[in-house]
């Protein structure tokens, strides 16, 4: 692994790019002949090679060859996976041998560890996930027309083609970067080879992984087993379900549009709901419109925030509210009454309140950068399901992306990936992002986006809750600030000095969990908490300007650890073959070797150096005290250490988002900081982080590191109150039973809500977030704001598992019933009507002996065949021996899913 790499002259540089003698090489021209010199080899490779990535492993028995190698490498757990990376030469010259003017780049989010089929080329570590091959002296070059196959090993697994990251580059002997054309897209379609799922290696990762593969059979199995609503009562179904709801039946037309007489609201507001009917085509002033009248009454309701009473009749509709959210709310429940391809009102009687003050949704706009755009589509579709915390994250390692007035770096390089080894310029490139800034990897928000984005979220009554995750985590402003540090050092030292956030003699060797070893801010020394003050002081600003204050300041906290220093690995040689063997020297704490923080140890601050994470915390709860922000939001582990909120912290509210998978002892862990006085956010990964995979289907993009798979079903089926249920209705991240006890009777009142997260490793687009976030968005909303009755009282110590049948599996069922049909009837059109490109199911079918058997995950949806010509819906006559490639179309008719294959009688692709 590469160090940090320090500043460098032209000549340095050079040597560091070509380690070995360049040793130049005649060119020849013509048919076999070498490239013009001209161009030189990196540009050749970049212009004329194609690229095929693949998987070649993944299943690893213990103690196997492949096991010993992974051990030996440093592998965590001596769990690894191999896979490949074929170049091909499309020229027409050949490639030049020997240590040529040409390195490789390459993005690998798994640790690759070696190159094990060839010693022509070394494999570097450079930063993060970027790798790169250096040609040695007797590389043989590569004829025109030949493929050069690399094989490496990794670690963990490749599960998902997700897994592999676009955009390879060379860089020539000048240090000039130039993208493989061939790779140059964030759709990875054409570059990954299909994992082969007709053979347990390949798509498993160990003997006990149970899943079972997403084929076509497997989809309608499933689908039919979960049954569907008959008849047409979702069209009376609102999403969210209300507290309590009555449906009158009758179906009222409105097409002549909708018209409100909004009473004491303010005009923007209106504005929201004017604006959502005119995307449904059911704008209205004249007489034949639909009336609704809104009244405030904050006397008619005892201590219920955000409640309302709504009366839709055949003539008109009443709603009676006790407050702004409340009068808003009931608006949307409205609109949710309004099926848009018939234009018909449902009409009903609704009594409801939210069970959560806090109902999120977290993005990531750090590991790659999303648009204000989207930001703002998205936080229209949380106001139609009445979603109120948008959880901003924004800041990492791979960026910084809101412009800090008085700190240009955090934004000039902080926010901007290339190649540039000295990130004099930008961050090295990571995730996909190649050499140049022209793709997701750069971005940011300047101060009047972030005004905007606060003040459209206050509009519809949801609350931006900033992000910027330190300590950990927060390598993009390490890198910034070292810049502005070098700019003004010779000038003014103490200037330069007062944001910096490293020890400058900090000697600790660590790796962090995305593989920087230089990523950390220092919390032992003043100038980090000026810098936090700083960011603090001009977001609060920003807020202000608004017209929104900050509510709510979110520390991250979260991953401050060495993974090398881990229960997975030992120090070399070990005897454990179930642990990497890794050098003892690198094994250290994080800050362990800074003379700033064995200076505040021995001060007696601090009892030794794993107390710095609840010192840091501590420090900036009294930060965001005294800036008057009444509330503290972390990652649960940033404050594992912190035994009492109310006595340790100095802000007046303090929550964490408790977010361990719940088969790794979740449940357990939001127990525990409800003991120790914080309020929960429950966040847990394995069923609310949507980043992860919707099926187990190697094509479904997503980052499995929790669950295998998160479909909007299992979202649905969530628990938030009584975790512990949810082991009798699912299975592990192996597709295995688990189990749980059950929380104390008193943990209930420390839960504040339930929030869906997306991370963005793996997604490099705004159109990859709304596939991710959506339908299962919809799902989130449900369960934050309505207790479903299957959900059950708490019942301390109980011991849940898939044998102990306490659940109500069936309630539950129909309560999905109910929930999909309204989905795939009604709110899937409403989506599409409002520009969200949500996943499209993939549909189950089988050929049962000449019987073509369809079913889907939300009805209403058509599904059809390719006939060899076209694509046509199914029918009842559609010849199931003409359906052998399936699909689904979206409900406006406009996109498709992915096609699929159908097999007889059992099996499926």
């Amino acid at each position: 692994m590469l160090r940090a790499i320090p500043s460098l002259n032209k000549t340095k540089l050079k040597t560091l790019l070509f380690p070995l003698a360049l040793g130049a090489t005649s060119a020849l021209t013509g048919c076999g002949g070498y490239d013009d010199p001209e161009r030189g080899s990196a540009r050749q490779i970049a212009e004329d090679f194609s690229v095929q990535l693949e998987v070649l492993t993944n299943y690893q028995a213990a103690g196997d060859e492949l096991a010993q190698r992974c051990k030996r490498e440093g592998g965590s757990g001596a769990i690894c996976s191999t896979y490949r990376i074929s170049l091909s030469n499309a020229g027409k010259a050949a490639l030049a041998p020997g240590a040529s003017e040409w390195n490789l780049y390459f993005h690998s989010v798994r640790r690759t560890l070696a190159l094990i089929n060839r010693d022509d080329l070394r494999l570097e570590h450079v930063k993060g996930d970027l790798h790169r091959l250096v040609p040695l002296a007797h590389f043989p070059g590569l004829a025109q027309g030949e493929t050069l196959q690399l094989d490496f090993l990794a670690e963990y697994w490749f599960q998902f083609e997700s897994d592999f990251m676009p955009r390879l580059f060379t860089v020539d002997a000048e240090g000039q970067a130039h993208v493989i054309h061939s790779t140059d897209s964030d759709s990875i379609a054409d570059l990954v080879q299909p994992i082969p799922t007709n053979h347990p290696d390949n798509w498993k990762r160990v003997s006990a992984d149970a899943n079972v593969l997403a084929t076509a059979t497997s989809r309608f199995e499933e689908f039919s087993r979960r049954g569907v609503q008959e008849g047409d009562r979702w069209k009376s179904r609102i999403i969210p379900k209300p507290l309590q709801h009555e449906s009158r039946g009758i179906a009222v037309d409105v097409s002549a549009g909708v018209t409100v007489n909004s009473g004491a609201m303010p005009a923007e507001t209106v504005d929201v709901i004017k604006q959502r009917l005119s995307a449904f085509g059911l704008t209205g002033e004249g007489a034949g419109a639909y009336p609704v009248s809104v009244e405030i009454d904050t006397k008619q309701f005892v201590n219920t925030a955000e409640s309302y009473w709504l009366e839709a009749g055949e003539t008109g509709a009443l709603i009676i509210a006790a407050d702004q959210a409340g009068a808003f709310y009931g608006l949307q429940s409205l609109l949710g009454l309004i099926d848009v391809r018939a234009a018909t009102l449902t009409t009903a009687r609704v009594v409801d309140a939210p069970r959560f003050p806090h109902r999120g949704l977290f993005l990531d706009v750090g590991r790659n950068f999303h648009s204000k755009a989207l930001v703002l589509k998205l936080l229209d579709q949380m106001a139609a399901y009445k979603l109120n915390r948008f959880h901003l994250h924004l800041s990492d390692d791979e960026g910084w992306r809101l412009e800090v007035p008085g700190l240009p770096e955090l934004t000039e390089i902080g926010s901007r990936r290339c190649f540039d080894l000295e990130e004099n310029r930008c961050l090295l490139p990571q995730l996909g992002s190649g050499p140049t800034t022209e793709n997701n990897g750069s971005g940011h928000f300047s101060v009047e986006d972030y005004i905007e984005i606060v003040r459209y979220a206050g509009e519809r009554h949801i609350e931006v809750i900033p992000e910027f995750d330190m300590p950990a985590h927060a390598r993009a402003a390490v890198v910034s600030m070292e810049a502005r540090y070098r700019r003004l050092k010779e000038s003014d030292l103490q200037a330069a000095a007062r944001y910096r956030l490293i020890d400058a003699e900090d000697s600790s060797r660590f790796l962090s969990v995305q593989f920087y070893d230089d990523s950390y801010v220092n919390p032992c020394i003043d100038s980090t908490y000026q810098f936090v003050g700083k960011v603090i002081s001009e977001v609060q600003a920003m807020h202000q300007r608004a017209g929104y204050p900050l509510q709510s300041w979110h520390f991250g906290g979260d991953e401050a650890v060495n993974i090398l220093a881990s229960n997975s690995f030992e120090d070399a040689p070990g005897q454990d073959p179930a642990k990497g063997d890794v050098d003892a020297g690198a094994r250290q704490q994080p800050w362990s070797g800074s003379p700033q923080c064995q200076k505040l140890v021995a001060s007696g601050a601090i009892a030794d150096i794993s107390g710095l994470g609840s010192y840091y915390a501590r420090r900036v709860a009294s930060q965001v005290h005294d800036a008057g922000i009444p509330t503290l939001g972390a990652w649960n582990d940033g404050v594992k250490a912190v035994k009492d909120a109310g006595e340790e912290l100095a802000t007046e509210n303090n929550y964490v988002n408790s977010w361990a998978p719940l088969v790794w002892g979740g449940g357990d862990e939001s127990s525990h900081f409800a003991a120790a006085g914080f309020g929960v956010v429950q966040s847990h990964s394995d069923f609310l982080y949507f980043d992860m995979p919707y099926e187990v289907d190697p094509k479904e993009p997503g980052y499995y590191w929790a669950s295998r798979y998160t479909d909007t079903r299992k979202t649905f089926s969530y628990a938030p109150l009584i975790t512990a249920q949810l082991a009798e209705v699912s299975t592990d991240r192996d597709g295995n039973a688990w189990s749980a006890k059950a929380a104390d009777a008193s943990f209930a009142t420390s839960v504040r809500g339930i929030q869906g997260n997306l991370w963005s490793e793996v997604v490099r687009t705004d159109a990859q977030v709304e596939y991710m976030m959506f339908p299962r968005l919809l799902a989130l909303a449900e369960r934050a704001w309505h207790q479903a009755s299957w959900e059950l009282d708490a019942a301390p110590g109980q011991e849940f598992s898939a044998e102990s049948g306490l659940v109500d599996v069936a309630a539950l069922d129909a309560d999905w019933g109910a929930f999909a049909a309204a989905l795939g009837h009604k709110e899937l059109l409403k989506l599409d009507l409002t520009g969200v490109g949500y996943r499209i199911p993939v549909p189950g079918a089988l050929n049962d002996k000449g019987h073509l058997k369809v079913a889907q995950a939300l009805p209403g949806l058509v599904t059809e065949y390719h006939d060899g010509e076209s694509w046509r819906p199914i029918t009842a006559e559609t010849p199931a021996e003409k359906a052998d490639t399936i699909r689904t179309r979206s409900a406006d008719g406009r996109r498709t899913s992915r096609a699929v294959s159908v097999s007889v009688t059992g099996g499926g692709l």
